[in-house]
């Protein structure tokens, strides 16, 4: 990790962002400190976090102190290194031997800090460790010292983001309690779990009392015609929870003392990192009232919030569409990847907000280099892909059509009034037909993307692998 240039504003700005100044004790942080003193044999040890004036400690353990004048304190000299500050006599190191802590109660003499530094590259504070004694530490403590301090910034970023997502969670939670649709959802063994206002209201029953083969009676679940029980393949959200896609299902809910309702039903299986089933959510849409939400919630769903492209789900959707087209028509399917070059390095050296600034403009210029009918979508990352269908009878080379997106690229950046220079690799694959594959039409326009980098051309297979 690299540490951002000193910048108090920033860091001040990523210290309160954590959500944890002058909150209680927590035993995770108890430990952490309480882990330090006893690996360094010292008495006092501190987590301190470095506000505008003030030192405030998350841990302590072997001092009453919850807080001191942030000049008063060793930590301030701690917090602008990259690595541990170590003072073996405090009484003979001028920058400290005037403090009251060592002329005084408690008569520190040794101190070590390890400065903890955020994931942004911003110092939050330090772990450190005091002694009443002159002392050093030996390198098997210089490096427990150094990897407990990782992991206290790894518990208070994990902290920060439970925070966020339990108030995103508390939000969610008040939205869903409000809205006119039903919204329902299962957890990977299938077990019903959330169930809002509308759900409730539209099924009139326990939403938690039976298991996936008894949702259809028990919620009275029929067919779009009303007439006839869904099966238990059939129900969206059970349909979505072994990994299918349901959009616009047409069902009846008939419930025992409620008015029969039509809904439209969206579900989707959700999904870890890896592509492991989670669990499933279905909304439900009156379809009477709620047309115009319902597209509103299909393009929250569909588009990828950064660059306002279509998103990876979206891309898969569409190429589905296209192949099935192109069965039919006998027209050919032109695949484009699209990879930046060099962005982690842009990330690494210049910061996330930097990156995310050059991937949106990067979306737009490729967008603009497309005809309106190509489907331009973010997969992830920096990672882009084009879909080109509806080709006419005039021939199509994917080598100028390569050569289009860099020259829309060739311009440089502009970031936060900093110029900078972005290229990217282009992989394109071309299917004629008759065997449409969209799985080797992917993985050819990948490799193609792959050997673009080593060799800057745009590379087009004959087919698909």
């Amino acid at each position: 990790m690299k540490t951002q240039a000193f910048d108090e504003t920033g860091r001040l700005q990523a210290l309160y962002e954590l959500q944890v100044l002058h909150t209680p004790h927590e035993e995770a942080f108890d430990d952490f400190v309480s882990l330090a003193s006893q690996l360094c044999d010292a008495p006092i040890s501190l987590i301190s976090l470095i506000g505008a004036e003030y030192l405030w400690f998350k841990a302590r353990c072997g001092i009453d102190l919850e807080s001191m004048p942030r000049n008063e304190g060793f930590c301030e000299h701690a917090l602008a290194r990259d690595d541990l500050l170590e003072v073996p006599d405090a009484r003979l190191d001028p920058r400290f031997a005037d403090f009251a802590s060592v002329t005084g109660t408690p008569h520190l003499r040794f101190y070590a800090g390890m400065p903890l530094h955020g994931s942004t590259g911003y110092g939050y504070g330090t772990l450190c460790v005091l002694d009443t004694r002159p002392r050093e530490l030996t390198d098997r403590q210089r490096d427990g010292l150094r990897r407990l301090a990782k992991r206290v910034v790894e518990s208070l970023e994990l902290r920060k983001n439970q925070v966020i997502t339990q108030s995103r969670e508390a939000a969610i939670t008040e939205l869903l309690e409000v809205i006119p649709d039903a919204v329902v959802t299962c957890d990977a063994a299938g077990n019903l779990k959330e169930f809002n206002a509308a759900a409730r209201d539209w099924h009139g029953v326990d939403p938690r009392a039976c298991k996936e083969d008894e949702w259809a009676k028990h919620f009275g679940l029929y067919d779009k015609n009303g007439t006839a029980l869904l099966q238990p393949d059939q129900i969206p959200l059970a349909k979505a929870w072994r990994g299918e896609r349901v959009r616009s299902q047409m069902i009846v809910i008939r419930t025992n003392g409620k008015d029969s309702r039509t809904v439209s039903c969206n579900a989707n299986p959700l999904l870890d990192a890896q592509g492991r089933i989670l669990g499933a959510v279905c909304s439900m849409h009156d379809v009477t009232v709620q047309t115009r939400l319902a597209r509103m919630m299909e393009k929250i769903a569909l588009t990828d919030e950064l660059t306002d492209l279509p998103n990876r789900t979206a891309w898969f959707a569409e190429l589905d569409q296209t192949i099935a087209h192109s069965q039919r028509s006998g027209s050919p399917v032109v695949v484009l990847f699209i990879d930046l070059d060099g962005f982690k390095q842009i990330n690494d050296s210049l910061g996330h907000a930097t990156g995310d600034e050059v991937l949106r403009q990067f979306g737009a210029r490729l967008r603009n280099s497309c005809r309106r009918s190509d489907f331009v979508a973010r997969l992830g990352g920096d990672e882009f892909v084009v879909c080109m269908s509806r080709l006419g009878r005039e021939p199509i080379d994917p080598v100028k059509i390569a050569q289009k997106i860099h020259d829309a690229m060739a311009p440089p950046f502009i970031v936060h009034d900093q110029e900078m220079q972005i290229g990217c690799s282009v992989g394109v694959a071309v299917e004629n037909g008759p065997n449409f594959n969209m799985n080797g039409l992917m993985v050819a326009a990948d490799i193609a993307m792959y050997e673009a980098k080593r060799a800057p051309r745009p590379r087009v297979p004959d087919h698909p692998a």
